[in-house]
């Protein structure tokens, strides 16, 4: 079965560059939104807990961008954090990340 990233790579190791196409759509996480009582404390739970595993949160408690081995946007949407994952490696697969979010927030929805 031909596989683009594989031909890619392949062509790549010959000192040639070739586009591998579409691998991967963007895709949403939802988390909730630690009660600690205050936004702001909140969000620094958060915040800690991602950079703990080399993520790191740029924005405020409402809104932002997050970046590590996947990036996009975040933003808060009542008791629930959305992360938009908008760039992967090809090789991280969705259950990856999932379960990688699922590692540090606990309680994750797609969708």
């Amino acid at each position: 079965m031909y596989n683009p990233a594989c031909a890619a790579r392949s062509e790549e190791s010959r000192g040639r560059t070739v586009e591998a196409g579409p691998v991967a759509t963007e895709k949403i996480f939802d988390v909730s939104y630690p009660d600690t009582g205050d936004a702001e404390g909140g969000f620094e739970l958060v915040r800690t807990k991602a950079s703990g595993v080399g993520i790191t949160l740029e924005g405020d408690d409402q809104q932002g961008t997050f970046s590590g081995t996947a990036e996009g946007t975040y933003r808060r949407d009542g008791d629930r954090l959305r992360f938009e994952v908008q760039k992967k490696p090809f090789f991280v697969s969705w259950s990856m990340i999932e379960s990688g979010m699922r590692r540090i927030f606990g309680d994750v929805t797609t969708t």
